[in-house]
């Protein structure tokens, strides 16, 4: 990196309810100290996709690194806006200040220590390129650093960010509650079907409560749901899971807490590919990134892409 980098940060405020406020304290801090040059951009309330396109488009990252400052969804929405823009290949930089931060524990980057992850991304010499999923559907082309969940999990999400504990757990650094206190729903997930293309190959899985499609093995803030899946290589890992009594319910959560064998379990179907298209019927609840994606029939081309970022 230049000795003298400059930073334009791209700051979410109400992330992990307000307390991304504090770590900008933080880092701004440590910047004034070494006398490093930069401009503070807050996301509007639509988040931080446009923002990032039109600041490349403007070329007012021309001589700056985007530092974004949020929490997984912020991270999502400027990556959307940087792959949207007529410079996709924009390295960024990045400092959690959310509540899961799934892609910074995939990443090893620190989380509640803005001063050793700041001192991370000014240590490095040249930035590393990741995986990126991508998907398209409806006419349209998505990107996601973590995961896409269709059913139980995104059952999960739905009613997670909608609950007035998510504050409470925040706060108290314990985000992982709030989607285990949301349980008991995700558990009422009625089966679906989810039809899996593989070049010539289809497959139909007609009783099916998840789906969920990962860049790396974290979900749920810290969940090792797909241990062996890395950002750093360029395919997707995804899980099918077939529906569970109790009792399996049990045994494979004791599993993926402890050895991660659940992935061996005859209701687990796992693959790791880079080319594939999923279908689902009738209508589910889906998440991407964390991020809410409604009731629908979701018919997805999944593939991948890459981006550098300042680590």
């Amino acid at each position: 990196m230049n000795k003298y980098p400059a930073f334009t940060i791209v700051i979410n405020r109400h992330a992990a309810s307000g307390r991304s406020r504090y770590s900008l304290r933080v880092v701004t801090k440590q910047l004034k100290n070494r006398h490093l040059t930069y401009r503070i951009c807050s996301t509007p309330k639509d988040g931080a996709e446009q923002l990032l396109c039109d600041l490349i488009n403007n070329q007012e990252l021309k001589y700056s690194i985007p530092l974004i400052m949020g929490g997984d969804g912020t991270l999502n929405q400027a990556i959307n806006g940087i792959k949207k823009s007529s410079y996709p290949q924009t390295a960024l930089a990045y400092i959690p200040a959310g509540s899961g931060n799934d892609f910074a524990n995939a990443l090893n980057i620190p989380q509640h220590q803005e001063v050793r992850a700041l001192q991370q991304i000014i240590d490095a010499v040249i930035p590393q390129t990741i995986n990126l999923g991508k998907i398209q559907f409806q006419n349209q082309v998505r990107f996601f650093i973590n995961n896409i969940g269709i059913g139980l999990d995104a059952n999960m999400v739905h009613y997670a960010n909608k609950s007035t504990l998510k504050i409470i757990f925040n706060h108290l650094h314990l985000s992982k509650l709030i989607y285990i206190s949301q349980l008991s729903k995700g558990l009422k997930q009625h089966p679906f079907q989810a039809n899996l293309t593989i070049g010539q190959q289809q497959l139909a899985f007609n009783n099916i409560i998840a789906c969920i499609v990962s860049n790396h093995p974290y979900i749920g803030s810290g969940v090792p749901i797909l241990p062996t899946a890395s950002a750093f290589e360029n395919n997707l890992d995804f899980i099918l899971v077939d529906k569970l009594n109790f009792q399996q319910v049990t045994k494979l959560a004791y599993q993926l807490f402890t050895s991660g064998k659940h992935l061996q379990s005859p209701l687990v179907h796992h693959y790791q590919l880079h080319q594939f298209t999923i279908k689902t019927n009738p209508q589910q609840y889906g998440q991407i990134d964390g991020e809410d994606l409604g009731n629908q029939v979701f018919d997805l081309k999944f593939s991948t892409a890459r981006q550098q970022f300042w680590l």
